[in-house]
């Protein structure tokens, strides 16, 4: 992976804010939008210390899930060789990581001053990170094979965020997932999930067809109905996740029963 921490180099040296906050990043978190928060400056030797960590993890980086991660993207080390990672601070929450796409070229952005906020809530941020740069670079190994649609077209974007969602979130779960026990998860979790999308698949108007979209995949964790179904459809059916992700996006939501 190419590592460009041009970014968090101008935070931690004190440069000026206005320098870094018109880059293209800010302006690609969401569609149409300038996303932008002023990094706390207290936060600065927290940020040092991580972007060493990021760097080691990314430099040596294994995917949490290995055996299926590659079983499901033989050509990963390929693949992610050129990717560029962007380390960044601005991000508002809950934008910690992302990837993005810039004149034709996939780019993973980590934001380091969302890092450290976990790390102050005590995770084991070194875990957290791997948890993260597996969940990225999920989404760029998927989608050499699975191109986000082209179009504007409402249902066929939130089909490729349930299907892309899904398998980022459940490849990098801390834990062997063929072996993982979801029972708890799926219950508590699934059907609120399921039944949000379902009304999110029902959904007509522009506006508000375009609110499901951010919220099937940002906000608080459980929350994001889109990722949460995909992900617990796949740990319920955890024997044929090679199968559902070789048949693709539609297959994966007829199969949902959506």
């Amino acid at each position: 992976m190419i590592i460009d921490d041009y970014i968090v180099q101008e935070y931690l040296n004190g440069h000026r804010i206005e320098d870094i906050k018109n880059h293209w990043v800010f302006y690609n978190i969401e569609k149409g939008m300038h996303l932008f928060e002023s990094p706390n400056v207290e936060k600065k030797e927290d940020v040092r210390e991580i972007v060493s960590s990021v760097k080691e993890i990314l430099l040596n980086f294994t995917p949490l899930n290995e055996k299926i991660y590659k079983d499901l993207y033989p050509d990963w080390e390929k693949i992610l060789k050129n990717i560029n990672v962007l380390l960044v601070v601005g991000c508002p929450e809950p934008y910690d990581a992302m990837v993005r796409e810039q004149n034709g070229k996939q780019y993973i952005i980590l934001d380091l001053i969302r890092f450290s906020g976990y790390k102050a809530l005590g995770y084991d941020i070194n875990l957290l990170i791997r948890q993260l740069i597996t969940h990225e670079t999920s989404h760029v190994c998927l989608h050499e094979k699975y191109r986000a649609p082209s179009s504007e077209d409402y249902v066929e974007n939130l089909k490729y965020i349930v299907f892309d969602e899904g398998f980022a979130h459940l490849l990098s779960i801390n834990g062997d997932v063929m072996e993982y026990d979801f029972s708890k998860m799926i219950e508590e979790h699934y059907n609120d999930s399921y039944a949000k999308l379902i009304d999110a698949f029902e959904e007509t108007d522009i506006q508000k067809q375009n609110d499901l979209l951010i919220a099937s995949n940002s906000g608080p964790y459980w929350e994001k109905f889109g990722a949460i179904s995909g992900k617990l459809f796949l740990a319920n059916h955890i024997k044929d996740v090679q199968e559902l992700y070789e048949h693709g996006v539609d297959n994966f939501i007829n199969k949902m029963g959506l």
